[in-house]
């Protein structure tokens, strides 16, 4: 007796088809059709599934943002520290000149002006509100404007020559002086011993002006010694010049402050 099989056939991959019975021991073969094909995309897939792929690794990326922010901040404490550094640093205001002045200007209020330097500027100066070192003293040399002023830039404006005079300078013992205390600005009559004409001691400059007075440096056994410049006429200045010549002693009389 015969028995068919009027199953799908789903189980072994094949549809409206009998199946006749099957010897046993003979091996079972695998499904075609559909089956088949969708048993090899299984297998692609199983190959497929040992590779990865990953986004590019974020660690290794610029990050432009943080490098910019760290720029800013490596700046802004640079300025900091010369903000403070300034800050802390003592500002002094010195005297210059507004303008251009020449030899023998007399200072006046109006000829100064106010800067501010930094308290450890190596450089010699005038205070604001010590004007009365220069005020009303006269300029030795040219001096033009925003020049910091130093009180040996001027002098008392009687020790200034101007045309028609002339300057004589003496190396005197101090007994030839009328007294340490000369200062510039003093009038003194110059004597001069036995002059050229062989006369006697005379009066060769009256009232001539001290412009200079300093103290020579001593050595071993020599007397102390001054160096005195005076100002007078011209003629009178020229007389001085050559009475002085030699061993002439000079004396100096002081007849007026």
């Amino acid at each position: 007796m015969k028995v068919r099989d009027t199953g799908s056939g789903a189980g072994n991959g094949t549809t409206g088809m009998a199946a006749g019975p099957v010897p046993s021991g003979t091996p079972s073969r695998p499904p075609t059709g559909g089956g088949g094909g969708l048993g090899g995309l299984g297998g692609l897939a199983g190959a497929a599934g040992g590779l990865r792929v990953e986004p590019p690794d974020a660690s290794g990326r610029r990050r432009v943002p943080e490098l910019v922010l760290g720029i800013f901040l490596v700046a802004g404490c640079a300025l900091g520290a010369v903000l403070i550094a300034a800050a802390g640093r003592e500002r002094t205001p010195v005297l210059t000149l507004a303008s251009d002045i020449e030899r023998g200007h007399v200072l006046t209020e109006d000829d100064l002006k106010v800067v501010y330097l930094g308290s450890d500027s190596p450089v010699a100066y005038v205070r604001d509100g010590d004007d009365e070192e220069l005020v009303g003293k006269a300029a030795l040399a040219d001096l033009g404007a925003g020049t910091i002023l130093t009180p040996r830039q001027f002098a008392e404006p009687q020790t200034l020559s101007a045309e028609g005079e002339g300057v004589v300078g003496f190396d005197l013992e101090i007994g030839q002086l009328p007294s340490r205390n000369l200062t510039t600005g003093d009038l003194v009559n110059v004597i001069v011993g036995e002059g050229l004409t062989g006369e006697s001691s005379q009066v060769v400059a009256d009232a001539a002006v001290v412009v200079e007075v300093e103290k020579i440096e001593e050595s071993a056994g020599q007397s102390e010694r001054w160096w005195v410049a005076v100002k007078a006429r011209e003629s009178d200045a020229d007389a001085l010049g050559r009475a002085s010549l030699g061993n002439n002693p000079v004396k100096l009389v002081l007849v007026r402050r």
